[in-house]
């Protein structure tokens, strides 16, 4: 795994000009937004675990300015005879007593190529405005 040093990648961010790093933030934070209410949309409601489950998906801002989409945690970690245990993984990937529900995941990949096209379309436009702002 590639050692990063987060000290030379914000000072790589701090050049960006201010306007387009806000354009690619707002977009960011779109994606999330809506990665989260897909993911929550779809997510498999158990009647024992699952009231815990759709409030866990949830999107956190990053150091960088970016955003990090997760799912589980707290709410849904129960602690059993083999330690603590995500509900949300479980659901997610299946365990060996039930089948995986998936939610988390395709609702990433039927909205990958959304997202894409939104951060482009937001860094071409914040470019040319700078651009025609004299830069």
């Amino acid at each position: 795994m590639a050692d990063y040093d987060n000290a030379a990648f914000r000072r790589r961010l701090a050049k960006i000009p201010r306007i387009v790093r806000k354009a690619m933030r707002e977009a960011i934070e779109k994606d999330a937004e809506e990665w989260v209410r897909l993911a929550q949309s779809i997510a498999p409601v158990d009647p024992e675990d699952g009231v815990f489950l759709k409030p866990s998906i949830r999107s956190e801002p990053t150091e960088t300015g970016g955003q990090v989409v997760r799912a589980g945690g707290k709410t849904t970690t129960r602690q059993t005879e083999n330690g603590p245990y995500d509900y949300a993984v479980g659901q997610e990937f299946g365990t060996q007593h039930m089948p995986a529900s998936p939610f988390f995941w395709p609702a990433y990949r039927s909205l990958k190529k959304r997202f894409t096209s939104r951060r482009r379309r937001a860094l071409n436009k914040a470019v040319k405005e700078w651009n025609s702002n004299g830069g």
